[in-house]
């Protein structure tokens, strides 16, 4: 009951993160179809000030709240604006559109977690030629002009948990078969995810591991726990699941009974991300080991040297990677003792 209400807590505050309108701006997004996004943005928002915006995959996602929270504190001690908007699901097509508003107003910075690195590269180019400081986080576009990437080396989170799935196998002795894999991903165009899914590869190589499917949860955490179910009842025989985001492990489990008795059979879960409600799951069976993300850093360094490009001061890197957190069931109880239930702040 408890995890229930914890969810409908996070629900609410995605609600209120997507209207607020108090140092953080808001542009408002109506979605007009599943591939069209309209921006609505208030004229209001220009300012004499120093104005950088933050595009994250979506408003939906609550991994970004932590990002939020933190370059919202560090604006306040370097006396600039921020400003919040993204499509309300993740979708490239809406981020694009908001990209482009943004160029539009000419604001100072751009930092953004790009969904589609591809399409947005040109995008980002033409920022920078209009003289607009471009960053990233979270999902890089390494080909684009932007300016520098703070967040996770993705090649390595995804070696990390690789290396753990591996450890587990031995461990049950399950590495002298062929095994087969399930991955759950956000969407197959985002840099950060793909870099995952290969550094998760190159650490099982040892094994002979054939993926099965690779499935889409586009980062929507309303969805992925029922396309994991689902994919389970109609597909019980996998040996392995790797999700490179916790989206399946955020709502209460208590409808997973098919996954259920999936890993009670046997099988073996790894999963990006240590935020409370995957932890809490994990200490419950539902996944074998986890390597979380610092999103935290991600909010307040993007910022720091941010402010820093636009005030004219160089900077020694063009890459930033933040901290990984590791779980198994050894330290699952101790990683909950230092988590508060879904983050609450």
């Amino acid at each position: 009951m408890n995890r229930k209400i914890g969810f409908l807590f996070v629900c609410l505050i995605l609600i209120l993160v997507a209207c607020e309108n108090r140092s953080t701006n808001s542009i408002r997004i109506s979605k007009e179809s599943a591939t069209e996004t309209m921006i609505d943005a208030d004229q209001s928002l220009q300012s004499d000030g120093t104005v950088i915006a933050y595009v994250p995959k979506s408003l939906d996602n609550p991994v970004f709240l932590e990002t939020k929270e933190e370059a919202e504190r560090e604006s306040l001690n370097l006396d600039v604006k921020i400003e919040w908007v993204a499509p309300m699901v993740a979708n490239s097509k809406g981020q694009e559109q908001i990209f482009e508003a943004l160029i539009q107003r000419n604001v100072d910075g751009i930092i953004i977690s790009v969904i589609d690195t591809e399409r947005m590269t040109s995008l980002i180019n033409k920022a920078v030629s209009k003289g607009i400081k471009v960053a990233t986080f979270d999902s890089d576009a390494p080909s684009s002009n932007r300016a520098f990437y703070v967040g996770t080396d993705n090649y390595k989170l995804g070696q990390a948990s690789g290396e753990a799935l591996l450890k587990t196998v031995k461990e049950k002795n399950m590495d002298k078969h062929p095994l087969e894999l399930m991955v759950m991903t956000g969407t197959k165009e985002s840099e950060n995810l793909e870099q995952r899914i290969q550094g998760f590869k190159d650490a099982t190589a040892s094994l002979d591991i054939h993926i099965v499917d690779v499935i889409e949860s586009y980062d929507d955490i309303n969805i992925a726990s029922e396309l994991l179910e689902n994919y389970v009842k109609e597909n019980p025989d996998f040996d392995l699941f790797f999700s490179t985001g916790g989206w399946p492990f955020f709502a209460p489990p208590d409808g997973m009974l098919a996954y259920k008795k999936w890993k009670a059979n046997g099988g073996i879960a790894v999963s990006v991300d240590t935020f409370y409600p995957i932890v809490s799951a994990a200490n419950e069976g539902l996944v074998d080991a986890l390597v979380g993300q610092n999103f935290q850093e991600m909010g307040r360094l993007s910022l720091k040297y941010m402010y820093q490009l636009i005030n004219g001061e160089d900077l020694d890197k063009q890459k930033f990677y933040t901290q990984m957190e590791y779980g198994n069931p050894d330290n699952f109880d101790e990683l909950l003792k230092n988590k508060n239930p879904w983050e609450i702040k």
